[in-house]
């Protein structure tokens, strides 16, 4: 009883805040401003300003590449809308954190029962924000877009489900994309 009325009392606030027109981190982009986008089955991201596709990058992906990310530990990369909800150091050389999971993966793990409806709600609020999503629940987290760290470069997809690119791209993005920049990952 208590999780159905936590769960709808969040619908409501969903449907206020949608008929007052406020936006979350993934559906905000200035015109203007920066955007990812990248193409799992091409294996490439490009860096886009408007319709204008500023550079390109070659990426690879989690050991199983195919399908979107669903579950932690399933070594596959996601497939939606998200933003860049932080940026650190790290040992892959520079980090990226997407936010992952998003109101449709939390979504589609209420629906399957992965999730109870106050980690739905967390999860809800957090990308409400434009903050980073918490990892603590059975969908995982902690997935961005990182460089390769002391490993070469080779192209073959081996992260536990991020995106990895060369070191020195890294360094490029990380100095030019804003936390809050929209992502859009495409089978």
């Amino acid at each position: 009883m208590v999780t159905a009325v936590v769960r709808w009392s969040v619908v409501v606030v969903l449907a206020l805040v949608g008929a007052a027109g406020v936006a979350t981190g993934a559906d905000y982009a200035p015109t203007g401003a920066p955007a990812l986008e990248i193409w799992k089955g091409q294996r490439r991201m490009d860096l886009r300003q408007g319709e204008q596709v500023l550079r390109q990058f070659q990426v690879v992906l989690g050991i199983a590449p195919h399908y979107a990310k669903e579950a932690r530990g399933d070594y596959r990369t996601p497939v939606g809308r998200y933003y860049i909800s932080e940026k650190h150091v790290s040992r892959f050389h520079r980090f990226l954190g997407l936010s992952y999971p998003n109101v449709d993966d939390a979504e589609r793990g209420y629906s399957r029962g992965l999730i109870d409806a106050n980690q739905w709600a967390d999860l809800f609020f957090a990308n409400l924000n434009g903050a980073s999503p918490t990892p603590a629940t059975a969908l995982g987290g902690r997935v961005g877009i990182h460089g390769f760290g002391d490993r070469p470069f080779i192209p073959i997809d081996w992260t536990e489900g991020c995106i990895a690119i060369r070191n020195e791209d890294i360094e490029y993005l990380y100095d030019v994309v804003p936390v809050g920049t929209q992502v859009v990952i495409n089978e």
